[in-house]
């Protein structure tokens, strides 16, 4: 049916438009010849040629906690929320009834028995998300996937201003609604001749991005499950956003661009968003909150902190975006595990040495005054930084670099502020200038220096270190060394530094160059004074004992880690070298287990969604002029297949 012609006779069916009025017209005319119209409305025939269109249902996804919207979320689900008098989810469940959408599921999880009034209220279906903790709003579908038919799929919190929803949709879609300014949503790239979306990408400015309604036909609904089922053993697909997995299957999940206007539908991420919308609903907020209990005031604080989260995956090969060793630690770490007693797993370390901090110290030529050990260097800066800053101080990071610096200062109420690290012919380089210009403006309580630095893999040089050092001693200068040993490993250094300043600690880490990941073992380098002071912070208990036992196996193979830097170092220059043959491509020299990589003229989609099918994962970050990659280094073979793949990718 041509779309025209489904408009009029939805108009007529959904008595938007009177019989005479339109039977007067040329359109009605036709529709009458064809049989489809009469006097009486539509036909029987009309009425068979349009129930294709007919919608079956409504899913309103209503499962999520809504963590920016604490304390309120606490004690109830956003949808529950009422805003200008009404309860955001019945809202829009009454206007769903209004349009003839009469079977409504709800898809429950948090606090998922404050619905249950919605049954005998409305007639609703609920559909219990078990795993609503657990993953993102895919977990919502795959729970209600057998209602999925002409559906209607929805969120328990949009307000629309006006009645948006109809009995009969003609093809999938996804409202969207334009923003001037830069937005962080779901943003249409591009759309075909007949306005179906064919690209999106999360943020953007002046451009139109997903919000609200969005609407599955039945072969469209079959399409999605089918998808959904077979990739379902992935983590990462249980982890996702509907929009994600759209954006996964946008060739073959059509939908098309429903254009509304800007106010006509709205989500709330905050409650001073809803505040501003309705200054009434405070009285709400209080109706349901004690806002003098200083337990909620403590929630409520901590409603716009986001804690910093590892990219979850079941994948174990291909695994190149986390930066771990995939040449694997010393065989000796192995055979720690085969002398484990029944003891080892039942009794705390009490030892009176630490035996581990004893080794460290002595392969850095230091005493164990001016060492700790913690479960990983992670744990040693979160301690760092809840030991040193309070609310309002300033922290100096780099940019680019590890977003964890921020989360961590984000829950200590701090300020991070970033300083350049730049790109150069060759490699990134530190702009020590900007560093030491807003250290002297801000008087940071912190300064983060990273080396090899993460993504680029550049280091910075002794004698800036030392001039950083002595120009800011009031300020707590945090080497993180997480990718120390691929470089110079002599700690000479690094000795003089923490004997000589008593404002600098130094981090390091089991994980990447030993390739001890999984045994969580971390430990940090400074002076005595600040060695008490952070030990305040550490666990009650050491780190496991096992642990522990297998690090010291590690630090104590020389020989083999000797030989896996060499190999690791040799690869990776060879990888450099054949990156920089490309068109287009620009592989930066690193002094770490990765290379950062510059792509001109490069789809990031495309490129992540075509590596990750050929079984490689690697880190992608989305610049002002150019798509960046880091790709950790693995045996040859291995890097040699990823050439392979990342060149396929490119379409080289």
């Amino acid at each position: 049916m041509r779309e025209e012609t489904f408009n009029q006779l939805r108009n007529m069916a959904e008595k938007k438009i009177q019989i005479s009025d339109i039977l007067c017209t040329e359109e009605g005319r036709l529709l009458e010849e064809k049989n489809l119209l009469d006097e009486n409305g539509l036909t029987p025939e009309g009425e068979r040629q349009l129930a294709p269109y007919k919608v079956d249902n409504a899913i309103i996804m209503a499962a999520g906690y809504s963590a920016r919207c604490m304390p309120l979320s606490n004690v109830m689900p956003k949808g529950l929320f009422r805003v200008k008098g009404e309860i955001l989810i019945e809202r829009e469940i009454c206007q769903l009834l209004e349009a003839g959408v009469t079977e409504i599921v709800v898809v429950t999880g948090f606090m998922a028995e404050k619905f249950d009034y919605l049954k005998e209220k409305y007639g609703v279906t609920l559909v219990l998300n078990k795993d609503f903790d657990k993953y993102n709003n895919m977990a919502s579908l795959y729970a209600a996937q057998a209602y999925m038919k002409n559906s209607y799929i929805l969120c328990s919190d949009n307000y629309y201003a006006e009645n948006v929803f109809h009995q009969y949709v003609y093809t999938p879609y996804y409202s969207c609604v334009y923003s001037e300014g830069y937005c962080d949503e779901f943003c249409v790239t591009g759309t075909d001749e007949n306005g179906y979306i064919t690209g999106v990408h999360r943020g953007g400015e002046r451009a139109w991005y997903t919000i609200g309604d969005c609407y599955f036909n039945a072969a469209f609904s079959g399409k999605f499950r089918d998808f959904m089922n077979e990739e379902w053993g992935n983590y990462q697909t249980r982890n996702m956003l509907m929009d994600d997995f759209h954006i996964r299957h946008i060739k073959d999940l059509p939908l098309r661009k429903r254009e509304r206007a800007a106010g006509s539908v709205l989500e709330f991420d905050t409650l001073e968003e809803i505040r501003q919308f309705d200054p009434k609903f405070q009285r709400f907020a209080d109706e349901n909150l004690d806002s003098a209990n200083p337990v909620i005031q403590v929630f409520s604080k901590y409603s716009d902190v986001k804690s910093y989260h590892s990219v979850p995956t079941e994948q174990s090969g291909g695994r190149l975006h986390l930066n771990e060793s995939l040449f694997g630690p010393s065989p000796k770490c192995l055979e720690v595990l085969k002398g484990i007693t029944m003891e080892d797993l039942y009794l705390y370390d009490l030892t009176h040495s630490d035996e581990l901090q004893e080794v460290l110290a002595d392969a850095a030529g230091i005493s164990s005054n001016n060492i700790f050990v913690h479960n990983g260097s992670a744990e040693v800066i979160k301690s760092i930084f809840s030991i040193v800053l309070s609310e309002g101080d300033r922290v100096l990071v780099p940019a680019p670099g590890w977003s964890y610096y921020k989360s961590v200062a984000d829950e200590k109420f701090a300020q991070c502020i970033t300083y350049e690290v730049r790109e150069g012919a060759d490699s990134y380089e530190y702009n020590i200038a900007d560093l030491l210009e807003k250290a002297g403006e801000h008087a940071p309580k912190m300064i983060i220096l990273t080396s090899p630095q993460m993504p680029t893999g550049c280091v910075i040089g002794d004698g800036d270190i030392e001039d950083i050092v002595k120009k800011n001693p009031g300020s707590i200068i945090l080497i993180d060394e997480a990718y120390w040993g691929y470089g110079i490993d002599d700690n000479v250094f690094e000795k003089r530094l923490i004997t000589t300043y008593s404002n600098v600690v130094i981090t390091r880490t089991f994980s990447k160059f030993y390739g001890l990941a999984n045994i969580r073992i971390g430990y940090g380098l400074c002076s005595y004074p600040l060695r008490r002071t952070v030990g305040l912070d550490l666990p009650l208990f050491r780190a496991s004992g096992i642990s522990r036992r297998i690090a010291i196996a590690a630090v104590e193979d020389r020989d083999y880690y000797r030989a896996m830097k060499a190999e690791s170092n040799a690869v990776r220059a060879w990888f450099t070298d054949e990156l920089n043959k490309i068109k287009d491509v620009k592989a930066f020299r690193s002094e770490s287990n990765f290379v950062f990589v510059k792509l001109q003229n490069a789809d990031a989609d495309k490129v992540r969604a075509y590596m990750e099918e050929n079984g490689i994962l690697i880190r992608l970050f989305q610049d002002k002029d150019a798509l960046r990659l880091r790709i950790t280094i693995g045996p040859k073979d291995l890097m040699e297949r990823v050439l392979y793949q990342l060149k396929r990718a490119l379409g080289k």
